[in-house]
């Protein structure tokens, strides 16, 4: 890999829905700026493992994390145009990476056709420096920062977003609508934490402005103004990976008390930082480590004078836990009992907007042509004279479908019935993720 301090990257990989961690968003940078050059010519290309962590200031030397993160980059869906920045009615998906290869310390990848083409050949873009992504602890950061870059007029060091609806911006932050559903929360914790982290640690000033719809925040706007450059510090990584993307046993350490160094040490040699006569056989790791975390907690207040020297020697000594066990397994019965009320809910909400989305597709045709609704509505009262004799000859067939729900729902059961092509794609969505409800559900049955 050239020592490349930049990539250039199309709009449509940044307003991308970031489902991505902040190692992984850092990561596919730095993979495109190593591929840049190769991507008219070349499918395939290389990058030695030592270059990409060195890229990303990853000082672990274990590389499984790491592995996991690129490996996430090819289950990650692409859509670009999700501004429509460029003012050009296209859309288009496709997975971050197509392949992905690790042999003898060499990392191989590429990317779609499709997204090779548009990647190299950007009408809009941006500059992202990949010295600076790495001074960002937060993926919402950073996904912001390349927003605001995007939007960046260097001649003027000005640039404004437009006004984005609150859903696209959750799809930009990679958030879920029951994630700070409250706009306050939102705001404090996400919108405004980016902002003062942009502005701590690089030379933007971003504000942001809302619309409000009845008093609500309906959309945001970012403006963003270049100032005076910063000084270039070196940057350091204080711990072997950035906050926000711990991996989950060195959250459960540090949320106990133990330091990020402590805990990253531990993380970093697993079963090695054991004592080697007390290590266990046949047990995950991950268990093991929140089998100890379960001792400290049972411990009666006052009777550990240091909960970290506790849990160190815990650790390392592979002090026994009995309890863990049986409490696992009730947590697990519990966990599988809720989940399974979860996915009823779920295939209850899923068959309820199958019969509504219908509802809505029937109404749209026959609407749309009142001749096809007249020909339903006869073949309806030729077979049945009960219904017939309850046809009022005063009022249109709009009108008796629009108000009536027995004519309605005997119409739409006629349409569906004789034009299922109609509703082949609704119907196939919804069915099928109904089926992996309910293969769920059955797979928890059998467990519980």
């Amino acid at each position: 890999m050239t020592d490349k301090t930049e990539v250039i990257k199309h709009s449509a990989a940044i307003q991308i829905q970031n489902s991505i961690s902040l190692l992984q968003r850092r990561a596919w940078n730095i993979l495109l700026a190593n591929a840049y050059e190769e991507l008219p010519t070349e499918e395939e290309h290389q990058i030695s493992v030592p270059a990409l962590t060195r890229a990303l200031g990853y000082t672990s030397r274990n590389d499984a994390h790491l592995r996991e993160a690129l490996l996430g980059l090819m289950t990650t869906v692409l859509e670009w145009n999700l501004i429509g920045k460029d003012n050009v009615q296209v859309w288009g998906a496709t997975t971050l990476l197509a392949q992905i290869e690790i042999e003898d310390r060499t990392c191989t990848y590429s990317y779609s056709p499709v997204l090779r083409r548009r990647l190299y050949n950007p009408k809009i873009y941006a500059r992202i420096s990949l010295s600076l992504q790495n001074k960002f602890d937060s993926k919402h950061a950073l996904a912001l920062w390349e927003l605001c870059l995007d939007y960046l007029d260097e001649s003027r060091n000005y640039g404004e977003t437009p006004y984005i609806p609150l859903e696209k911006y959750r799809k930009l932050m990679g958030m879920s609508e029951d994630m700070y559903p409250l706009f306050k929360d939102l705001n404090k914790y996400v919108i405004k934490a980016s902002i003062k982290e942009i502005n701590d640690v690089t030379d933007f000033n971003v504000t942001v402005e809302y619309t409000r719809n009845s008093r609500k925040v309906v959309a945001v706007k970012f403006r963003v103004r270049r100032v005076l450059q910063l000084p270039q510090a070196p940057t350091v990584q204080p711990i072997l990976f950035p906050s926000g993307d711990l991996p989950d046993i060195v959250k459960e350490l540090t949320d106990v008390g133990l330091s990020e160094q402590d805990a990253g040490e531990i993380w970093q040699q697993q079963f090695a930082y054991v004592h080697a006569d007390r290590r266990p056989r046949d047990v995950a790791f991950d268990y093991y480590i929140r089998e100890k975390v379960h001792l400290l907690r049972k411990q009666e207040p006052g009777k550990v004078k240091s909960k970290t020297g506790f849990l160190l020697q815990a650790i390392k000594q592979n002090w026994t836990n009995p309890d863990y066990a049986a409490s696992q397994k009730e947590q697990s019965k519990q966990d599988k009992s809720a989940r399974l009320k979860a996915l009823q809910a779920q295939k209850h909400q899923l068959e309820e907007g199958l019969e509504e989305q219908t509802g809505e597709l029937c109404k749209q045709i026959v609407v749309n042509d009142p001749a096809l609704l007249e020909t339903l509505l006869q073949a309806v009262l030729n077979e049945s004279p009960v219904i017939r004799a309850l046809y009022d000859e005063d009022k249109t067939p709009a009108q008796h479908y629009e108000n009536s729900p027995i004519f309605a729902s005997l119409v739409d059961k006629k349409l569906m019935l004789e034009y299922p092509q109609h509703f082949e794609t609704l119907c196939t969505t919804y069915r099928d993720k109904i089926a992996r409800v309910e293969h769920e559900i059955t797979t928890l049955h059998s467990d519980v």
